[in-house]
């Protein structure tokens, strides 16, 4: 089930309606825990054992790392345990068969022949989404910056809430569980801001990337059948192309769910923070970072730089603690060594940010910026690293072929992001001529323009397969 189904608003009617006409807090969360349940496992029900391992064991670990009568060093375990288990969960289940396979062809490179098989593991959906968050919450708590919850449905409805269950934005505890003991009303501006973050999600999504697709797929290979590519018998223009059709497919693929999840938790009166700040109009790499995936950004901040060392340990160790982090979030999207690779790319273009002395124009920062992420997104999109020197030797112009005309998308995708950017900035300074029948009206022209642009057959969400 994903918010383009119609099965889905099915399910959203039906919840909704349940949960504004009972009364009580506890109540409501009770529906949405199990409205929760239900939307996850409606991809595959044995998904919810390994989603109920994960919420059990971060709630019982952080209940025991906020003890203080047993001393620093008991608790101290209590919080590697709670992490490891969440990681060996995550490591399993998404790079099991990623390090064997690496293995495996490491000693035929030598003449060995490996004595195993690689297991036929079924990729949870949403699983990276839900184990960084768990983390977060057993690492808040012991470090103090939050109570530990006691009732386990408050655990579990916070790590499987199902709006940003799936593909996030990740959600903080300290954020959430305050939201839980709130009185909520349904109210008209409640209904409003959700429907209109639920439609420019949407119209993202189905309106905007899902077009964009059929250009990049064909190119590329499809999104979730790995290995179907053939490079070689496009032309230099058309792999270009196919790249600016996928850095405009990622965002408003990644940026619509986000929209969306954040409108439809909006209906049940929870605020998600927003996750995207139009990256693309970035003006140096650390820039696009504050703005790309922001939740995601933020989480290995805190979580992982920071722990790391950060920028406390002087100039090289700052370097080395960006590279570290850059890499690892390049391994959470996926397993493969060409998401390592894109990690590792934008760990050095942060390096060379910070080593820059003197700082660039805005125009040409940002020319720049958007050219190295351009670049790097071929390795995030592209299926080995031959096709990542095909694509990027037709940028060169050194591949054979001749680039001939170049792809209107050269031009077409980056009009799209730049007015999609304009409109957002826009949009807040015309709040206070705002008027409730042209708001509505807006809302509603919006919807038709995404009934309008709807594809006869919504693809998945990019994100879905991280």
């Amino acid at each position: 089930m994903i918010f383009t189904d119609a099965i889905f608003y099915a399910f959203l009617a039906i919840v909704f309606a349940a949960y504004w006409i009972v009364k009580g807090k506890e109540l409501r969360l009770g529906i949405l825990l199990i409205a929760s349940a239900v939307f996850y496992g409606w991809w595959d029900w044995r998904f919810l054992f390994l989603i109920a391992f994960v919420i059990g064991v971060s709630w019982l670990t952080a209940l025991q790392a906020a003890k203080r009568e047993p001393g620093e060093r008991t608790r101290r375990r209590w919080l590697v345990f709670g992490i490891a288990a969440n990681l060996i969960v995550l490591g399993f289940f998404k790079y099991a068969n990623f390090f064997a396979g690496s293995a495996a062809e490491s000693l035929r490179a030598i003449g060995i022949e490996p004595g195993w098989t690689l297991l036929n593991i079924l990729l949870p959906v949403g699983i990276s989404f839900y184990v960084f968050q768990a983390i977060s919450y057993i690492v808040d708590v012991a470090r103090g910056h939050l109570a530990p919850e006691q009732r386990l449905r408050r655990v579990a409805l916070y790590i499987a809430f199902f709006p940003q269950l799936v593909a996030g934005p990740i959600v903080r505890a300290a954020s959430f569980f305050p939201q839980m003991d709130r009185d909520k009303r349904l109210t008209r501006g409640l209904l409003a801001s959700g429907l209109k973050a639920f439609l420019l999600g949407l119209a993202y999504k189905a309106g905007i990337a899902d077009h964009l697709a059929p250009f990049v797929d064909p190119v590329y290979g499809d999104t979730f059948t790995p290995g179907d590519a053939d490079l070689s018998q496009w032309s230099n223009a058309a792999l270009i192309g196919a790249t600016f059709a996928f850095a405009g497919q990622i965002y408003f693929d990644f940026a619509g769910y986000s929209l969306m999840a954040i409108g439809v938790a909006r209906w049940f009166g929870f605020y998600i923070p927003r996750n995207f700040d139009y990256p693309y109009a970035a003006t140096s790499i650390q820039d696009f970072w504050r703005r790309w995936h922001i939740s995601l950004s933020s989480w290995l901040r805190d979580y992982l730089y920071i722990p790391l060392g950060g920028n406390r340990g002087g100039r090289l160790a700052t370097y080395r603690n960006l590279m570290a982090t850059m890499v690892l979030g390049g391994l959470w999207h996926g397993a493969a060594w060409t998401f390592v690779a894109w990690g590792a790319l934008h760990g050095a273009g942060l390096v060379v940010n910070r080593l820059a002395k003197t700082a660039t124009g805005a125009v040409l920062g940002l020319v720049l910026t958007q050219f190295f992420v351009l670049l790097c997104w071929v390795p995030f999109r592209a299926e080995d690293f031959g096709d990542v020197l095909t694509v990027w030797s037709a940028f060169t112009g050194l591949r054979e072929g001749g680039p001939g005309m170049l792809s209107w998308l050269v031009f077409a995708v980056p009009a799209l992001i730049a007015l999609d950017a304009i409109l957002g900035k826009l949009a807040p300074r015309l709040a206070p001529l705002r008027q409730p029948l042209l708001y509505w009206a807006g809302l509603g022209a919006l919807a038709g323009i995404v009934l309008a642009l709807y594809p006869l057959d919504a693809a998945p969400f990019v994100y879905f397969q991280f």
